[in-house]
């Protein structure tokens, strides 16, 4: 390992040069308190100094950081599904219960 600092959990500062190096710095910074507004700069920022195949794959977890799923359909599977057709739609009141009648108190002696 070139920069030993990187094994300290909390340390983010340091200038990504693998992907992933800019994917740990970029989730140490979210783990620090990174507003979700402030995401896209901070992305950019890790990437600044990766090489263009890092970039590819850095923009890539951006995507799916879970990484492609093999049982997710393919565009031309999902352009084949047929169309949706809901129900045929009833007025939603009408299928619910109808509200209970509170009893009336029954004088007790």
């Amino acid at each position: 390992m070139e920069n030993w600092r990187l094994c300290d959990p909390d340390y983010t500062t340091f200038e990504p040069r693998t992907v992933q190096e800019a994917i740990l710095k970029f989730r140490r910074m979210q783990k620090k308190g990174l507003d979700p507004w402030r995401y896209p700069e901070t992305f950019v920022e890790c990437a600044r100094k990766l090489p263009p195949a890092e970039v590819d794959k850095f923009e890539t977890w951006i995507v799916n950081p879970q990484g492609e799923d093999p049982n997710a359909l393919t565009l031309e599977e999902f352009r084949a599904l047929p169309a949706y057709q809901p129900p045929d739609s009833q007025d939603d009141e009408k299928s619910l219960p109808e509200p209970k009648e509170p009893e009336a108190p029954t004088a007790h002696l």
